[in-house]
């Protein structure tokens, strides 16, 4: 990443942003500076994380993101990246959409407002999410996806907003990335998180009740990275954009920027995590192969017909996205960020998103006999 390197972002408070935070501080601490899109005022977690950059106040949902000509030092942003988003599964459509549907449409038109300001072509990063694709299984190519009925709110507002910056990009030509981000957990390096994910759903404390019996998809994977390999996997993206003036992105382009082939399967997700639980402080419910039939029933009624309060028809949610077999593929993301693809382990993961504080051998077993195994 040349050296100076300016980057607009929004929606870096998120467990998203945070993780591109720190990928900038791990890995390009001397190159890139952000400037940070703030709601309303400017934010003090903000301020101490360890990258150089600004806050400017403005709203996604408004025309230009709410910026003045003059909120942004002309002449050194080189790329627009849109983080923002409404996470709240349990939110209305009509806020989805001012934030993940609008708000990613009036980035795409900042980013060609900057172009023709600067004089040279600006591209345009939006986070997307895997889980447009609904309840398809199998593999899920890098691709647009075509409609369906079983969408809900959050996968309608993210659908359509990657259906018209595509539209748009094919038309103008402008450089445009959706990268469709997995589940994300807490930090690899710093071990710490800003939300519970919908994993640590599965099997909360017990203070909070638990899930006894979880019906699933034969073969249902998890697939979570930590936040800070999602945040260097889009700077290695632009990184190779700068080098041939994104040239790969014109016309729009999608990558899968998630655990991929390598994502775990639920079964060994919980298993591992009953293994290393050994305080008790979760107890992983039963897993139930239904057809898949009866699971779509299921989630048809309790999903768009029951009412639910704000925690549960999040849980529920969330169930929805760990209960399928299905594998996002990764090919374009490996080229756009040359040869690299992000890998976690499972047991990384397990420390991470349910913050196991377990013993650790502290003693050498260099004085054993190895017997065989020698």
């Amino acid at each position: 990443m040349p050296r100076g390197t300016r980057l607009l972002v929004t929606g870096l408070s998120g467990q998203v942003g945070q993780g591109l935070i720190e990928a900038v501080a791990h890995d390009y601490a001397d190159d890139v500076e952000l400037v940070a899109l703030v709601r309303r005022r400017l934010r003090s977690n903000l301020s101490n994380l360890g990258a150089r950059m600004v806050q400017v106040v403005g709203d996604v949902t408004a025309d230009s993101w709410g910026l003045a000509d003059d909120d942004i030092d002309v002449g050194k942003v080189a790329a627009v990246i849109n983080f923002a988003g409404v996470t709240d599964w349990a939110a209305s459509q009509k806020d989805m959409d001012r934030v993940n549907y609008m708000g990613a449409v009036n980035g795409l038109r900042y980013a060609q407002h900057l172009s023709q300001a600067y004089g040279y072509t600006v591209p345009y990063v939006h986070a997307s999410t895997v889980y447009v694709a609904g309840l398809q299984d199998g593999n899920i190519p890098e691709a647009l996806q075509p409609p369906q009925e079983n969408r809900t709110p959050y996968e309608v507002s993210k659908w359509y907003a990657e259906q018209h910056l595509m539209r748009e990009a094919r038309n103008s030509g402008h450089p445009v990335l959706i990268a469709r981000i997995g589940a994300v957990i807490g930090s690899s390096i710093t071990k710490s998180t800003t939300r519970l994910s919908s994993l640590y759903q599965l099997a909360s404390p017990l203070s909070k009740g638990e899930l006894p019996v979880l019906p699933v998809r034969a073969g249902a994977r998890v697939d979570t990275l930590p936040r800070n390999l999602v945040g260097e996997g889009i700077l290695r993206m632009i990184a190779h954009g700068l080098r041939d003036d994104f040239e790969h992105w014109r016309g729009g382009v999608i990558t899968h920027l998630c655990a991929g082939e390598n994502a775990p399967t639920l079964v060994a997700l919980m298993t591992m995590l009953a293994s290393k639980d050994i305080g008790n402080r979760y107890r992983t419910p039963r897993l139930v192969t239904a057809p898949d039939k009866l699971l779509r029933m299921a989630e048809n009624v309790g999903l768009r017909y029951a009412r639910w309060n704000r925690e549960l028809g999040n849980r529920l949610y969330g169930l929805r996205y760990v209960s399928l077999d299905r594998i996002f593929e990764r090919t374009r993301l490996v080229e756009l960020a040359d040869g690299w693809y992000p890998a976690v382990t499972l047991e990384e993961i397990i420390e991470i998103a349910f913050d196991l504080d377990y013993v650790r051998p502290a003693a050498t077993f260099a004085e054993l006999p190895m017997g065989r195994f020698e």
